[in-house]
């Protein structure tokens, strides 16, 4: 599957800020530092589009993509620990909760986890709170190509008992044309 045509739109103080035109939305969600920037540069193929940081906790606004004018994806804060002020973390735990309950064109949820810790307890709650709402999600098993064959496939049996799982790597490649089908077939 070729790359998608991936553009950075805006960064959004709150959903409220979201656009209006009800085309179809992808969110990325998970932990701080769990390589959300990195998958979208990777599904994109142009390695700029979303900023990268080892620093937890740089994404602190909705940021919004357009994907070939046709859906778009919002790559929400990460939860968990970040370097931010309390009240930051606070208001960015309103609005992911705010966006995955009240968002009408929300398709489908990429949820993120890294595939050396699988099963987290925040990692679960958002599991949880997808299933209550009814939210389509898939787990992607991120840094998978820092994990001997044996090891991933240990993790990719704990993350299924959460959801359907894909193991991904930003760096190889691994995994990403069946993110892409499962994104593609979400809007569609």
């Amino acid at each position: 599957m070729p790359s998608l045509d991936i553009r950075f739109l805006k960064s959004c103080p709150g959903p409220e800020y979201l656009p209006s035109d009800r085309l179809p939305e992808i969110c990325f969600a998970g932990r701080s530092n769990v390589g959300k920037s990195s998958l979208l540069n990777r599904i994109s193929g142009d390695h700029s589009v979303a900023r990268t940081s080892s620093r937890p906790g740089c994404t602190q606004f909705l940021n919004l993509y357009s994907v070939s004018g046709s859906y778009y994806i919002v790559d929400l804060p990460g939860y968990g620990y970040a370097r931010a002020p309390h009240k930051n973390r606070t208001e960015w735990t309103g609005w992911i909760a705010s966006y995955l309950m009240d968002r009408v064109p929300l398709r489908g949820v990429v949820l993120l986890i890294d595939a050396r810790h699988p099963c987290l307890p925040n990692d679960m709650e958002m599991v949880s709170f997808l299933k209550e709402r009814g939210r389509p999600y898939i787990i992607a098993l991120t840094k998978s190509d820092k994990l001997k064959r044996g090891k991933l496939a240990s993790s990719v049996v704990k993350a299924q008992n959460m959801g359907p799982v894909i193991p991904v790597s930003s760096i190889t490649g691994f995994g990403i044309p069946e993110l892409k089908k499962w994104m593609f077939q979400a809007v569609d």
